[in-house]
């Protein structure tokens, strides 16, 4: 599926969630991609086919700058984002009339949520001065849509609920590359080293779990401002020999399959990608209910958030599980492939298929 008059812009190229998710839309469109900033480290690839545009190399403030100037080639294009702060921005350019397409805005997070205080305020300005102009906001989750809904009761009308994608049959194919030999047993998480991520939380809990099942160890993948914390906390509970945070990897997928549990312990998730990318390479996967919808997954084993006892709790059950559901969790994951996520959200923005080749 191709479009010519498609455009999706993303406020960085490096690899998180929301910026993977985009990738999906661009890849399966084969539309233009323009990334407000260009990290160096930690980076998407695989646009062989897409045009691909960074706006600043230096400081994502030029990448915000230089924005409108590099959009006046696409000003009537359907543009597609997610991050706030840039769903925010178009909006804003749209209510002076500067962009004449319509804007389709993916939330990334459960911003009223998350976030309090004078950080809150802000954002809830910024949805005031840019949302109302936006065409559609898609939410990853019911939860997700009557939470924006509640603290932005003005959006109400242009909000809907499209789950996440996974491209399957690419997590298979790379799984299967050449991938790391565990000596013991493994449990394995991935994700931004942050607070919300819960990943001091899992440490904790594989302390306990470590006492009973002594031939697991802990694989932590990913880079954060946590590094020095984690390591600190690792340290103090005698477990160094048997935790490792590994620091970004390219294909996490081989790790996922590699491991024996795969785990989620996030505190609060728009809608964790990394869980549905677990599920795709794995059988046993243990998340917290950090986000809407995941109560509703098949195959996995769901826990409640922020809760030392209750992670124990779901890896312990995960270590004695006989039962294996692959098949549900194979039905559930291909509903959500690249190209039903965009046709959905082009339904869903009433671009019908006719208008897409």
């Amino acid at each position: 599926m191709t479009r010519e008059d498609l455009l999706v812009i993303s406020l960085s190229n490096s690899v998180g969630g929301a910026e993977r998710c985009l990738k999906l839309i661009a890849l399966e469109s084969g539309c233009p991609i323009v990334f407000l900033f260009r990290s160096k480290t930690n980076v998407l690839s695989g646009f062989e086919n897409n045009e691909v545009k960074y706006i600043s190399s230096m400081h994502l403030f030029f990448g915000f700058l230089m924005l409108p100037l590099t959009l006046y080639r696409y000003r009537k294009f359907t543009i597609i984002s997610s991050h706030s702060y840039v769903n925010a921005v178009l909006g804003i350019l749209a209510r002076f009339r500067y962009l004449k397409g319509k804007i389709i805005s993916r939330e990334s997070t459960s911003i009223f949520i998350r976030y309090k205080g004078i950080k809150k305020h802000i954002y809830s300005m910024l949805y005031r001065a840019g949302y109302p102009a936006l065409h559609r906001i898609i939410c990853q989750s019911y939860d997700m849509a009557d939470q924006l809904s509640s603290h932005a009761p003005y959006l109400k009308g242009k909000i809907k609920v499209v789950p996440n994608p996974i491209d399957f049959d690419k997590a298979i194919l790379l799984s299967k590359s050449k991938g790391p030999f565990f000596e013991k047993k493994v449990i394995c998480a991935a994700g931004r080293l942050i607070p919300i991520k819960g990943f001091d939380l899992l440490i904790k809990a594989f302390s306990d779990l470590s006492k009973k099942y002594p031939d697991y160890m802990l694989l932590i993948l990913g880079v954060g401002p946590m590094l020095l914390s984690l390591n600190k906390l690792i340290d103090e509970l005698g477990i160094s020999e048997k935790v490792s945070l590994i620091g970004y990897q390219s294909n996490p997928y081989a790790y996922f399959r590699a491991a024996d549990i795969c785990i989620v312990p996030s505190i609060l998730e728009g809608f964790p990608n990394v869980l549905l990318e677990m599920m795709a390479v794995n059988d046993t996967v243990v998340t917290t209910l950090c986000a809407g919808g995941i109560a509703e997954i098949p195959g996995i084993i769901t826990v409640k958030p922020q809760s030392v006892a209750a992670l124990t709790l779901g890896l312990e059950t995960a270590i004695e599980k006989k039962t294996n559901e692959r098949d549900k969790i194979d039905s559930y994951l291909k509903e959500r492939s690249p190209e039903m996520f965009l046709q959905k959200i082009m339904v869903e923005s009433e671009i019908t298929s006719e208008n897409v080749q």
